[in-house]
């Protein structure tokens, strides 16, 4: 089956939902299985012809437009080495992570310090702060944006805090998923004042212009945040982004 003989058959503008694409393929391949219009819809996801606008729910990709692939990030080892700890001596805490250098790839200020954020389920979180903290006595839990500047470490920062419910689950392993790490910039919280808030419009653009974005997702967490008003005002009001499901 040639996965790109479907794509003539799909709405070429607007969200459609997988009963659509199942009906496309079907027009094609009468008998197409739902195991292979599942493997088409990944091939073509992974080939940036398609891309998800939520659950079940999709967007043609113009075909003069960039190419995007899912993001990923090659930890330091630093990170690893945290999340190999923590893995180790707790293998099923529910956990994620995430850490400042990532930015680099989008920021125009380089950022030399890095922090490592470790995101823990509620009632772990002093468990693993306290296994941490007696190897890397200057990890910090929970700290407010003036606990943290007044306490950092020589070298690499560790941040040990909750992971809220409904957080986006992680794309790899334990890293935070980039829809994730969107909101968390824009919240008042720590994660929003680790940058300079004027390289967020170029955050944002970098982000979407390269990377598949989730946007339904993304929004998602937003409101468990309670940001979806501020951040779907910032990206219409500060960026050049053009918004798929809003």
């Amino acid at each position: 089956m040639n996965t790109t003989t479907v794509l003539p058959h799909l709405p070429a503008e607007g969200i459609f939902n997988k009963n659509t694409f199942r009906k496309a393929v079907h027009s094609i391949y009468p008998d197409c299985t739902e195991a292979s219009i599942n493997w088409m819809l990944v091939t073509l996801r992974k080939q940036g012809s398609l891309a998800s606008a939520g659950a079940g729910k999709y967007y043609r990709i113009p075909l003069d437009a960039p190419a995007k692939k899912q993001y990923s990030y090659p930890h330091s080892p630093e990170y690893l080495d945290l999340e190999k700890e923590i893995t180790k001596a707790y293998p099923l805490v529910n956990f994620q992570m995430w850490e400042l250098i990532q930015m680099n790839d989008f920021v125009n200020h380089q950022i030399a310090k890095n922090v490592v954020i470790i995101e823990v389920e509620a009632m772990l979180v002093d468990t693993v702060y306290e296994l941490l903290h007696m190897k890397y006595p200057y990890a910090m839990i929970q700290p407010t944006s003036d606990t943290f500047y007044k306490q950092r470490a020589p070298k690499t920062d560790i941040v040990v805090q909750k992971l809220l419910s409904e957080a986006p689950s992680p794309n790899g392993n334990h890293s935070c998923a980039i829809e994730k790490l969107l909101v968390d910039l824009l919240s008042k919280k720590l994660s929003g004042n680790l940058i300079e808030r004027s390289e967020y419009p170029r955050i944002y653009e970098d982000v979407f212009r390269k990377y598949c974005i989730d946007e339904t997702r993304m929004f998602r967490y937003a409101k468990r945040r309670h940001l979806y008003d501020y951040i779907l005002s910032f990206i219409k009001t500060n960026t050049n982004v053009q918004l798929m499901t809003i």
